[in-house]
C-alpha cells in the first residue's frame, strides 16, 4: 500500500509553491489558448463561504476539471492562501489511498484549522465506496472549516453515494448542492460565439432567468412579449448559430476545433466515444450490447419504445438487460427518457417510453460508431441535411432544454427529468411531444420543425386549451395558442 507524504501531493498542487503556477497549470493553459472559451454559469452558483459539501457531476471530457481549475485561480487571486487550496485527481486511487491523501493534507495543514480550506477531489467516482472515506473524516469533525467540491462522471454513483451522506453536507436549502455540468445551452453558445448579443440580450430583458421565465410563461398563455418581436430582426443569425449548434452541440473543445478548422477531427470523435465506452466498460457492460442498443435508439428516435422491443432487434434477450443499459446512459449522461402522462388520472405511464440523446455532438459521434460510418465528421453533416434526421436532432435539442427549464423552475437535488416532463398522447393517438409537470398544472410543447405551419398543427393542444408550437421560422398566435421559432424559444431557456 502506497504511503503519501506531502511533497506528493505537492505534483498536484504547484501554487503552493509558487501562487502564479496555476496559470501555468495544463488545464488552464489549454483554456487560455482555446479562441472561445466557455466559463459555465454554474460556477456562480458554488458558493465556499461554508461547510459544505458539493458534487459536480456531468459527462465526461466537458470541463468539469477545467472547472475546477478556474475556480481555484479564482480563490488564489482574490486573496486565499494557496496551501489552503487542495486539489486532487482521483482516478488512480483506491479507498485507503484516499483516506490517506486527504489525512496527509489535513495534518499538514492542523496549524492552521482557523482558516478555511478548499478540498477539490477530481473524478471521486472511480474509487471504490469513496463515501465511506468522506464520511469517516465528516464524523470525526475534520471538515470543519472546510469546502469541498466533488466531481464524477457516473451520476448514479454520485447521488446515491452523497445520499448515504445526510445532514453532514451542510449548505443552503434554496441552493442545492447536487451540481450537473452538462454540455452548454443553446444560449450560452451564441453568446459564446457571437459576444456583442449579450448586450442585445439585456436591452430585450432576457439576462435573468426570472424574465425568461416569465417570457415562456406568456407564451404558453397566449402571448407574445414584445420583446420577442424585436428579436426577430436577429433571427436570421440565430438561425445560422443553431445550424452549427445541430452539429457541434454544446461541447468547447468541439466548437474551437470546428471554428479553427471547418473540420471535427476523427481523433476528437474518438476521444468522446472512447471516454463513453470506457466508462461502460468499467460497470460490466459490454461494447456490443451497447452498440445494438445504441442503433435501435436511432431507428426509434422520437417515438415511443419498450424494452421488449429491444429484445427483438437485438442479441438481448432480456428487457431487464435492455433496462439497465438504458438506465447506464442515463447515468453517464449520455441519454435522457421521456415516458407518457395522462391529464385524466394524473399519473405517468412508463410502460412506452422515447430515449433522447443529450447534445448534437454526442448524438452524431454514436450515430456513426453504432452505424459503423467510416468518416464520423462526414456523417454528422449528412445527419443535419437529412431532414429526417434533422427534425428528431431538433426534438432531442429541445427535449434537453425543456429539462434545464423544469429544473429551473424548481431547481432540488433530487430533480428527476422523467418525474417533471412527459409526452402525451390523447383518445384518437394524437401526441404532444412534451408537457412539463409543474405547480398542479401541464405545459404543453409540440415540435413541428417544417417550412410551413397549418392550423391543424394546433389540434393536439385542444385537451389543454394552451400550448406552445415550436417552429423552424414562424412567430405568432392561433386561438390562445402560440408559435416560435425554435432558435428563439431555445434562446430563453
Amino acid at each position: 500500500m502506497s504511503v503519501f507524504d506531502i511533497s506528493q501531493l505537492t505534483e498536484q498542487n504547484s501554487w503552493w509553491v509558487n501562487k502564479f503556477d496555476i496559470t501555468k497549470d495544463f488545464k488552464i493553459s489549454q483554456f487560455n489558448k482555446l479562441e472561445y472559451r466557455w466559463d459555465p454559469n454554474l460556477r456562480h452558483y458554488i458558493n465556499l463561504d461554508n461547510d459544505v459539501i458539493y458534487t459536480i457531476r456531468g459527462p465526461r471530457q466537458v470541463g468539469k476539471t477545467t472547472l475546477i481549475k478556474l475556480i481555484i485561480k479564482d480563490l488564489i487571486f482574490e486573496g486565499t492562501k494557496p496551501e489552503n487550496i487542495f486539489f486532487w485527481t482521483c482516478e488512480s486511487n483506491n479507498s485507503k489511498e484516499l483516506n490517506q491523501i486527504i489525512q496527509t493534507y489535513l495534518d499538514w495543514r492542523i496549524n492552521s484549522n482557523e482558516e478555511r480550506k478548499y478540498i477539490f477531489l477530481d473524478e471521486i467516482c472511480a474509487v471504490k465506496e469513496w463515501f465511506k472515506e468522506i464520511i469517516h473524516f465528516a464524523n470525526k469533525g475534520s471538515f470543519v472549516n472546510c469546502s469541498i467540491v466533488l466531481t464524477g462522471s457516473h451520476s448514479m454513483d454520485l447521488k446515491h453515494s452523497t445520499e448515504l451522506m445526510p445532514g453532514r453536507r451542510g449548505g443552503d436549502e434554496n441552493n442545492p448542492l447536487d451540481k450537473i455540468l452538462l454540455p452548454m445551452k443553446f444560449s450560452e453558445f451564441v453568446t459564446l460565439l457571437w459576444p456583442e448579443f449579450k448586450r442585445i440580450m439585456f436591452d430585450l430583458e432576457i439576462v435573468k432567468t426570472s424574465d425568461r421565465q416569465r417570457k415562456i410563461f406568456d407564451l404558453l398563455n397566449g402571448k407574445i412579449d414584445k420583446t420577442l418581436q424585436d428579436l426577430l430582426i436577429h433571427k436570421k443569425k440565430l438561425d445560422s448559430l443553431f445550424e452549427l449548434y445541430l452539429l457541434t452541440g454544446g461541447i468547447p473543445a468541439v466548437i474551437n476545433e470546428f471554428k479553427s478548422k471547418d473540420n471535427i477531427s476523427t481523433r476528437l470523435f474518438n476521444v468522446y466515444l472512447q471516454a463513453m465506452v470506457g466508462d461502460l466498460r468499467r460497470y460490466g457492460y459490454k461494447d456490443h450490447y451497447f452498440k445494438q442498443i445504441m442503433r435501435e435508439i436511432f431507428n426509434s428516435l422520437s417515438n415511443p419504445i419498450s424494452w421488449n422491443s429491444f429484445t427483438k432487434t437485438t442479441e438481448i434477450k432480456s428487457h431487464n438487460t435492455v433496462q439497465d443499459y438504458i438506465t447506464a446512459l442515463e447515468e453517464l449522461f449520455i441519454a435522457n427518457l421521456s415516458y407518457r402522462c395522462s391529464i385524466h388520472d394524473r399519473r405517468i405511464h412508463s410502460f412506452m417510453k422515447k430515449v433522447y440523446v443529450q447534445d448534437p455532438f454526442i448524438f452524431h459521434a454514436l450515430h456513426g460508431w453504432a452505424n459503423g460510418k467510416k468518416d464520423y465528421f462526414a456523417n454528422a453533416k449528412a445527419n443535419t441535411l437529412n431532414l429526417e434526421i434533422k427534425s428528431k436532432l431538433v426534438e432531442s435539442v429541445v427535449y434537453n432544454h425543456l429539462c434545464r427549464f423544469a429544473f429551473g423552475l424548481n431547481p432540488r437535488d433530487m430533480f428527476d427529468p422523467k418525474d417533471n416532463i412527459c409526452y402525451y398522447e390523447d383518445k384518437n393517438k394524437k401526441e404532444i411531444d412534451f408537457v412539463i409537470l409543474f405547480d398542479e398544472d401541464y405545459y404543453p410543447f409540440e415540435v413541428k420543425y417544417q417550412a410551413s405551419i397549418s392550423n391543424s398543427d394546433f389540434f393536439a393542444f385542444k385537451s389543454f386549451r394552451k400550448g406552445v408550437l415550436v417552429t423552424k421560422d414562424d412567430l405568432g398566435i392561433y386561438r390562445s395558442y402560440v408559435k416560435i421559432p425554435v432558435s428563439m424559444l431555445l434562446l430563453l431557456i
